[in-house]
């Protein structure tokens, strides 16, 4: 090989070896929050610094405005909340587990292929409301959770807008964006306008409220938190399992606050009045 070929091959080997270390250094999976997504739109709350979004309180008219949904979701009502927080994902696997090291409390068993980065699923309503007690908060209202998921009450019928596909939430399937069969890991698919990611798919949340399908008659108007008794707890979002109709940001289902299921997780909704940010 003559002097000037070899020098060649030389710098072909030296590029592409460059080429591959760059791939390695930046194929790697998205933290909490998502990579690429600017942090300065989020705070750092509790023992657990955890991303979360301020919703700016304000008025909307809850309910299904497009029909085709349930009863349950009729009629339309105004509803004005106060300012709130939100976390920007579902409770991730990690979180909990931190959580759990930290008061002595046994880590519920999760899917074997989950990550730190997964949402934590298999947690009972009561188990998810106390750590959000212990990390300053509690679990969203219904209509918290509905006003954040339409960003701040538009008349959205997903969270991304009027259309959704499986480049937007993971559900029912694997199609395009969405390869996982089961859950994914939490802030793969875009936010909604406010920054908040997952609402739609991946796992169905916990809410504060009983479930009572008559509630939208006589719901308060100011910060309504449900009914004063029931037997199911109000669940939102849809999730990996579930199909396409659940994923609408006006959809209610239910269960027993003791169950606990792969595919129901939780987030954390925080009064703004109560937060103390880090300096």
């Amino acid at each position: 090989m003559g002097k000037t070929r070899k020098s060649q091959f030389t710098r072909c080997i030296y590029l592409s070896a460059i080429f591959l270390l760059g791939t390695k250094l930046f194929a790697i999976d998205p933290e909490t929050p998502p990579r690429g997504v600017n942090q300065n739109n989020f705070v750092k709350i509790g023992p657990l610094n955890m991303p979360a979004v301020f919703i700016e309180g304000g008025e909307f008219e809850m309910g299904d405005h497009f029909g085709g949904g349930s009863s349950d979701e009729l009629p339309v009502h105004h509803v004005k909340l106060s300012d709130f927080y939100l976390s920007a994902t579902e409770v991730t696997i990690g979180q909990y587990k931190q959580y759990c090291l930290k008061v002595g409390k046994a880590m519920p068993e999760q899917e074997p292929y989950a990550r730190d980065d997964y949402p934590v699923a298999f947690v009972t309503w009561f188990e998810a409301q106390e750590f959000c007690n212990w990390v300053g908060g509690s679990l969203p209202t219904e209509a918290q959770w509905e006003y954040a998921a339409r960003s701040r009450g538009l008349a959205y019928k997903y969270p991304l807008g009027n259309n959704i596909s499986h480049d937007d939430a993971n559900y029912s399937g694997v199609a395009r964006k969405d390869k996982w069969k089961k859950s994914a890991p939490v802030g793969k698919f875009p936010p909604n306008l406010i920054g908040l990611f997952d609402l739609a798919g991946n796992l169905y949340e916990w809410c504060y409220d009983y479930y009572k399908s008559d509630y939208y008659v006589y719901s308060p108007q100011f910060n309504p938190t449900g009914p004063s008794s029931g037997m199911f707890k109000v669940v939102r979002g849809g999730s990996w399992y579930h199909g396409e109709e659940t994923l609408r940001t006006t959809h209610r289902y239910r269960y027993l606050a003791v169950a606990r299921l792969s595919f129901l997780g939780f987030r954390v909704a925080w009064n703004a009045e109560k937060v103390v940010l880090p300096e």
